[in-house]
C-alpha cells in the first residue's frame, strides 16, 4: 500500500476537496508546493512526469490529478499512461503526495488501472446523501459540533438560502460558523448577515463559482445581486477587477510572495487570499485573459447599445468560459 498515493471519487466534490486540504496539511504541504492537473483535458502524462521531480526548497510537494475521468470507462487511457501511473505508485517516492479526483460514484472496475488503485492506493469514496438526508437536521448536527445553536426561523432562513446543492450548503455553513465564532445562539440577524454579504464578497463567489463551471451559482448569486438593487454594468465591472485580481496574485506567486504578504498586498483576510493562490494556481493565463477579454467587449457592448444590458450578462455566465 503506497501511503502517499490517493483515490478520492464520489459526486461529493465538496467533501473531496476537504479530504485534500486535510491530506496535503497533514503532510504540511504548502499550497505553493501543490501542483493541479486537469485529467480530462490534460491527460497524465505530465502530471505524473511532474510528480517524479523533486520538489523545490521544499520536503515535500502536491500533485492533483482532477476529473479523471478515465477511470469511469467514458474516456479511454492509453496503456502506456495506465502503467506510468502504475509504476508510479509502486516507486513509493516519499517527497510527493499524489491525490487523484474522480468526481462520479462508479468507477470502471473491469479496468486495470482501477484494479490496481483500488488495491494499492488509499481509496476512499465520498457520496452525496440520499433521499433520506434530512437537511435541517445535518446543519443543527453540524454547528453543535461547534457548540452553536440556531433558532427556528433563522434555520429555515438559511437553508432557504444556502440550499442549493451541497457544494454551497457546506460552503456557507463554513462561513456561518466562523462568523459566529463565541456566540452561542444563531438569531436571524446573523444568517442575513453572512448570507447577504457585501457586493464585493457576493463577486467573489460569482468568480469562482465561474471558474468550477457551476452555472445554477453563478446565476444564483448574480440575480441576488440583481434583487438587491446592484447594476449589472457594475457587476460586470466588479467581476473583471476580480479576475485580475488572480492575474496579480499569479505574479506575487511567482516572485515568492508568501500567503501572509499577499495578504497584506490587498488587504484581505486570509481566507480569502486562500481561494485566490488555489485559483492563481489551478487556472491558466489563458482562461483569466479569455474572460477579462469577453467583459472589456461585454461593457463596451453594453455602453454602446449594442446589446441590452441585461441580456448581455446572462448571455456571458451562460457561455461559460
Amino acid at each position: 500500500m503506497n501511503r502517499n498515493c490517493y483515490l478520492f471519487y464520489g459526486e461529493d466534490h465538496f467533501l473531496i476537496k476537504k479530504e485534500t486540504d486535510l491530506v496535503f496539511k497533514e503532510n504540511e504541504i504548502d499550497l505553493s508546493m501543490i501542483e493541479v492537473y486537469d485529467g480530462e483535458d490534460e491527460g497524465v502524462d505530465q502530471a505524473i512526469t511532474n510528480a517524479m521531480t523533486l520538489p523545490f526548497l521544499a520536503d515535500k510537494k502536491g500533485v492533483i490529478i482532477k476529473n479523471a475521468m478515465f477511470l469511469s470507462g467514458e474516456q479511454t487511457i492509453s496503456d502506456a499512461e495506465a502503467d506510468k501511473i502504475i509504476n508510479f505508485c509502486e516507486m513509493k517516492l516519499e517527497w510527493t503526495v499524489l491525490i487523484i479526483q474522480a468526481p462520479f460514484d462508479v468507477l470502471d472496475t473491469k479496468g486495470k488501472l482501477v484494479k490496481y488503485l483500488t488495491k494499492n492506493v488509499i481509496t476512499k469514496k465520498f457520496v452525496v446523501n440520499d433521499k433520506a438526508f434530512d437537511v435541517y437536521d445535518y446543519v443543527k448536527k453540524q454547528l453543535a459540533t461547534h457548540n452553536l445553536k440556531i433558532q427556528p426561523f433563522a434555520l429555515t432562513q438559511f437553508i432557504n438560502r444556502a440550499n442549493t446543492n451541497m457544494d454551497n450548503l457546506n460552503n456557507e455553513l463554513e462561513k456561518l460558523i466562523y462568523y459566529s465564532y463565541n456566540l452561542k445562539e444563531i438569531n436571524a440577524d446573523v444568517v442575513f448577515e453572512v448570507i447577504n454579504r457585501e457586493v464585493e464578497d457576493n463577486i467573489f463567489d460569482l468568480v469562482n463559482a465561474l471558474l468550477e463551471k457551476n452555472q445554477d451559482k453563478v446565476f444564483k448569486v448574480y440575480y441576488d445581486l440583481i434583487d438587491h438593487n446592484i447594476k449589472s454594468t457594475q457587476i460586470i465591472s466588479v467581476v473583471a477587477n476580480k479576475f485580475l485580481e488572480i492575474l496579480y496574485t499569479k505574479a506575487l506567486m511567482n516572485i515568492k510572495y508568501s500567503k501572509a504578504d499577499i495578504e497584506k498586498f490587498f488587504g484581505y483576510s486570509s481566507g480569502r487570499v486562500y481561494y485566490m493562490m488555489k485559483n492563481a494556481q489551478e487556472v491558466s493565463d489563458e482562461v483569466l485573459f479569455d474572460n477579462i477579454k469577453s467583459l472589456e467587449e461585454l461593457d463596451f457592448n453594453i455602453k454602446s447599445g449594442r446589446i441590452d444590458k441585461d441580456l448581455g450578462p446572462e448571455l456571458y455566465f451562460l457561455a461559460g468560459k
